[in-house]
């Protein structure tokens, strides 16, 4: 890891006004064909009223997140799953993205013991969900539906959807770490973070559950199985940071640098525009490892 004594924002000098987006659609079109879940609108409709209810997001804050569509998103991401699997991973999408806010710029970013509290009360309850807990919004609406999910859900999705949230909680940690400590990682030790930090795994953890996809351990930790796991995470995580980047710029004053084009601009000392054909060759890189694990 580098450091740096003070964080701050990039050189203006490598941040042009305009750079050219690449087609990483276009790129992953053909091997990750959309469909949609047919339940999608009764899902939907139940989910922004459940979302409503928790009081994740109130006021003006309210209009601009759910303007990102998360429950489109999550019918997307599990399009063969039957409306009462669906409704609990679309509340389950809406309430990651939301924690996920409260631990980059919300309540839970205070400071580091604020953040493993929270963490800590998360984590607490999905290992053990009958036992008496702390009266929080986020840990009802965890609650809420992690319940539904126990209902129906097989013991393997359920036991992963444990381990996703751990692998994640422990790479946000770490990032927030990072970041007051002033550091910036190598390019290969972000590509393993980001890994952990994306979520991505507790959303695979989520698509077993949602279609009822019962997945011995030796086919989870086929090493087939987990290239292509891990490529798609790759594929998407960058991806996102890509588009995201503009967000995480602003964020920088604050010391965040976990996107790969920060990290890539710092790392090897490239502007803006550089790092993005940098990332998007690595992208086209993944997309045909993942075609030749398919194979």
């Amino acid at each position: 890891m580098s450091s740096i004594s003070t964080l701050h924002q990039t050189e203006r000098s490598l941040l042009p006004p305009s750079i050219i987006i690449p087609d990483t659609v276009g790129h992953t079109r053909d091997i990750f064909a959309l469909k949609l879940n047919p339940h999608h609108e009764e899902a939907e409709a139940g989910s922004l009223a459940w979302f409503d209810n928790y009081d994740l997001h109130a006021g003006p804050h309210r209009e601009e997140f759910l303007s990102a569509r998360y429950c489109l998103l999550a019918s997307y991401c599990y399009p063969d799953a039957d409306l009462g699997h669906l409704r609990p991973v679309m509340d389950f999408i809406i309430w990651l993205v939301a924690y996920d806010d409260m631990a980059d710029d919300g309540e839970f970013c205070d400071s580091i013991e604020a953040l493993k509290h929270a963490f800590g009360i998360t984590l607490k309850f999905l290992r053990n969900p009958d036992a008496p807990h702390p009266n929080l919004k986020y840990l009802a609406a965890l609650k809420s539906f992690y319940n539904r999910m126990r209902e129906n859900g097989n013991p393997a999705a359920l036991r992963r959807f444990v381990e996703g949230a751990e692998g994640y909680m422990q790479a946000a940690l770490q990032d927030t770490m990072n970041r007051a400590a002033g550091k910036v990682l190598t390019i290969d030790e972000y590509i393993h973070l980001r890994a952990e930090s994306s979520g991505v795994k507790w959303a695979y953890a989520a698509l077993e559950y949602a279609h009822e996809i019962e997945l011995p351990n030796k086919v989870h930790e086929d090493p087939i199985v987990s290239e292509l796991a891990l490529a798609g995470n790759q594929i998407l995580t960058w991806s996102n940071d890509i588009y995201s980047f503009s967000r995480a710029q602003l964020e920088q004053a604050k010391g965040y640098t976990h996107n790969i084009l920060f990290v890539i601009m710092w790392n090897k000392q490239i502007d803006l525009q550089a790092a993005v054909d940098f990332v998007e060759r690595m992208i086209q890189k993944r997309v045909k490892e993942y075609i030749d694990a398919k194979a």
